[in-house]
């Protein structure tokens, strides 16, 4: 028996829960809901007591009461709790009403309407200060119109004794409503009073927490009211402990006079600040403070708006030094200053030095040759040949200092760019190979190449040194050469593919090198710097430039370049085969 009794309580003391949105929600209407069970209660046995008495009159009224309270029931079921609470302290002025009338005034029934203005501050929160006050209205209004229409429906009430009998039954009735509805409203303050403060520690646990974290972050951090008055500081921004406690509710320019810096600094710092909370954007600001040698001191400071469910509540700041990277970035400049110098200058020499050198050169050539003609029937074949190795060596000499001051240049950036068309850059340089290609009788082929936006003359240098070494290091009958062109996401990769001799895997990286040969001056002729020529050019268009190879089976060289380095546009495909000087479209 007592556990049906108990499954019931609990099933009707959790009326409506299932509809409410949070806890305090649902801890107020299970409060409410044991609140019209224990009236509810109250009626019952006073029921049972009035026909026990044969007060059939209060009997009626009470049952009436019970039948309105068990109404309720179904109220909170759909989540209208506070039509809940309003209906319950009708019901209460009704009932005791109509009973004030029917019993007599010298029973004292009214009195329970002083105890019912007492329900709204126990069923409605302080914040509903409308309810309360209509709840109160309910029960005292028909309390004073009771007490002003009391001689006139006299008539209508009980035998004096009976409503002298009615009286004493009801004291105790009196007495324990009172006590219930006090303890009640004190338990529910002392409920919301527990929850207060466990939010409160709550609250307080969690600032301690974040400022825990403020203060392992190694930036200056503080928060600002709406008025611009620091509320928070950690020890980054402020290291005296003293002055941080101090500057809590004060405001930029109190801080700037304590250290004795210009006030001016401090209103430029707020007009930026205002800033960022009138227009609810963050800000972001870079100061320049002289410290009391006179050395300048850089920091990056930030604001950006934090609100409350009300809107703007202030500004949380940073500020980090950045003292050492404007004086990296003052020396780094100074450093490409004067590296820029040091270039020119380099530049100037190897510009200098190539023609110095080459002028005398050619002198020796000249006069070599001169006296090979002039007394070539009177040396002896030694003599000839040590004079034409000469020349030769005189002559690899020369094209050295050109193949350097070619490398030499290759990076400069100062070459001007325009939009050019590889594909005529192209034919230019198979013209000038010309000889070369009829002497090999070589077929060069190449397809469809884009429109970029380069200094022509490297790509000239790109061409003439891959294609030249695509013929000169070829052994077949007829050396074939094939230029295609690539396009991927973030460049293009032109290849050009040969039938030569080929490179083994180990040297593949070696030929990048400046002066790296494979074979001698008598096998092949050449420098050993072309392909490193060509390696600088490509990484100064943000790509590189690599091979792949078999010995015997020719090689394919690759160039690539960023396309964010370059603008592309589409021409229609055509070929060229070329036969010695002659080039055929097709």
């Amino acid at each position: 028996m007592f556990y049906i009794i108990k499954d019931n309580w609990n099933k009707l003391t959790e009326a409506g829960l299932d509809v409410m949105s949070n806890d305090r929600e649902k801890r107020d209407l299970k409060l409410f809901n044991r609140t019209w069970l224990i009236v509810l209660i109250i009626q019952v046995v006073c029921l049972i007591s009035h026909l026990l008495n044969g007060l059939h009159s209060a009997a009626i009224t009470t049952f009436f009461f019970i039948v309105a309270l068990s109404s309720l029931y179904f109220i909170v079921r759909s989540g209208r709790v506070n039509v809940a609470k309003m209906a319950a302290i009708i019901f209460i002025s009704i009932d005791t009403s109509v009973n004030a009338v029917v019993f007599g005034e010298q029973t004292h029934v009214i009195d329970f309407l002083l105890l019912g203005a007492l329900t709204p501050l126990y069923f409605f929160e302080i914040k509903n200060r409308k309810l309360i006050f209509t709840g109160i209205a309910v029960c005292l209004i028909p309390f004073a119109i009771f007490h002003f229409l009391a001689p006139f429906v006299a008539q209508y009430a009980l035998p004096a004794a009976t409503q002298l009998t009615l009286y004493n039954l009801l004291t105790w009735e009196k007495v324990f409503c009172m006590v219930v509805l006090l303890y009640l409203i004190y338990n529910k303050n002392a409920q919301y009073e527990k929850v207060m403060v466990q939010k409160e520690n709550e609250l307080i646990g969690q600032k301690k927490l974040y400022e825990s974290i403020l203060e392992q972050i190694p930036i200056d951090i503080v928060t600002m009211d709406k008025d611009l008055h620091y509320t928070y500081i950690n020890s980054s921004a402020v290291k005296d402990a003293g002055v941080r406690e101090w500057l809590i509710g004060k405001s930029n320019v109190d801080y700037f006079k304590l250290r004795n810096l210009d006030v001016k600094g401090a209103f430029n710092r707020e007009v930026l600040l205002h800033e960022a909370l009138s227009k609810g954007e963050a800000v972001e600001f870079e100061e320049t403070f002289f410290d009391k040698n006179g050395k300048a001191k850089y920091s990056m400071k930030g604001a950006s708006p934090i609100y409350n469910e009300q809107g703007s509540m202030g500004l949380v700041g940073y500020a980090f030094d950045i003292t050492e990277i404007k004086e990296a970035e003052k020396k780094l400049k100074e450093y490409a200053i004067e590296l820029e110098r040091k270039n020119d200058d380099l530049h100037h020499f190897v510009n200098a030095t190539s023609h110095d050198l080459k002028s005398p050169l050619r002198n020796i050539a000249s006069h070599l040759q001169l006296l090979q003609r002039k007394n070539g029937d009177k040396l002896d074949e030694e003599s000839l040949a040590m004079i034409a190795y000469t020349i030769k060596s005189v002559k690899h000499l020369n094209q050295l200092i050109g193949d350097i001051y070619q490398y030499a240049i290759a990076d400069r950036n100062d070459k001007p760019l325009e939009m050019a068309d590889l594909n005529v850059l192209l034919d230019q340089c198979l013209k000038e190979m010309g000889d070369m290609i009829a002497t090999k009788n070589a077929v060069v082929t190449h397809d469809t190449l884009p429109v970029l936006k380069i200094a022509p003359s490297h790509i000239n240098m790109l061409f003439s040194n891959l294609i030249g070494n695509a013929l000169k290091y070829n052994t077949s009958l007829k050396p074939q050469v094939m230029i295609r062109a690539t396009v991927t996401d973030t460049a293009h990769i032109i290849s050009i593919a040969d039938n030569g001799i080929g490179i083994a895997p180990e040297y593949q990286q070696q030929i990048f090198e400046i002066f790296q040969r494979l074979h001698t001056a008598s096998e092949y002729e050449g420098t050993g710097v072309g392909l490193a020529i060509c390696s600088k050019i490509a990484d100064n268009y943000g790509g590189r430039i690599w091979v792949e190879s078999e010995p015997g089976k020719g090689s394919t060289f690759y160039f690539m370049l960023d396309k964010e380095m370059v603008d592309p546009t589409i021409h229609e495909n055509h070929s060229i085969l070329a036969y010695g000087s002659m080039a055929i479209a097709g």
